[in-house]
């Protein structure tokens, strides 16, 4: 039995990534906070096309209480994890002057938060790999005036990684983030900034996370590896 947990999956890039994990055999519970229809919906299809029936669960990942009873959850009924993708983070686009202290700080909670909670309580549980759903360009230093908690938080999430990834190589667990540029379902999508002129395809992200999770990549950690067709070079 192989067992990954996706955060947030019922929708997206972690629908997909679910999806491509299944095919290759993995078991991955559903994870929501608010998309209770699409987690409902993804169950049934994953039921319909693969003969798999996975469990729904609803946490709040901001919330500690509801990591807890998460992590409970996952340890009861699978003992452990192969893999973990943290792939929570809402996205907020707005200039830093008109940015709100509530605003600044739930983006904060969903893209940085959110994953250490789930990854600290997972931890002894993880077996091979943890990967980060980042974003393109965090590892340079830079004004982002438009998206400076989004950036601020995924910048925390690449230190956290790299961190995570020096402690862990001991135990050959691997920990890397995909650094997403613009994808086929982002919210905004500058495709004049991009020197390929298109947005990343959700099947080329999830060849990237397959080939991290795989054997290949054993040597590969601590590493930021954007697919994002030149886009904040």
């Amino acid at each position: 039995m192989k067992v990954a947990f996706v955060s947030g999956n019922s929708k997206g890039i972690g629908r997909s990534i679910t999806l491509r994990l299944i095919s290759k055999g993995y078991l991955v519970p559903i994870h929501y906070r608010s998309s209770e229809k699409e987690a409902l919906e993804l169950k049934e299809y994953i039921l319909k096309t693969y003969q798999i029936e996975l469990p729904t669960i609803r946490a709040d990942l901001m919330i500690i209480d509801e990591v807890k009873r998460l992590g409970n959850f996952i340890i009861e009924n699978y003992g452990f994890i192969d893999v973990l993708v943290n792939n929570v983070g809402d996205y907020l686009y707005k200039n830093i002057l008109e940015l709100s202290i509530e605003e600044w700080n739930y983006i904060i909670n969903s893209n940085l938060n959110t994953a250490f909670n789930l990854t600290q309580t997972l931890l002894s549980f993880i077996k091979r790999r943890i990967v980060f759903m980042g974003f393109a360009g965090t590892d340079k230093v830079k004004a982002y005036p438009f998206t400076t908690a989004y950036n601020v938080a995924k910048t925390g999430l690449l230190i956290y990684a790299k961190s995570l990834a020096k402690m862990l190589a001991s135990k050959n667990i691997t920990v890397n983030v995909i650094g997403v540029g613009v994808a086929e379902n982002s919210i905004t999508k500058p495709i004049n900034e991009i020197p390929m002129k298109r947005t990343a395809k959700l099947e080329e992200i999830c060849d990237l996370l397959e080939f991290l999770i795989s054997e290949k990549a054993d040597y590969i950690t601590g590493q930021l590896i954007e697919i994002s067709g030149a886009w904040k070079l």
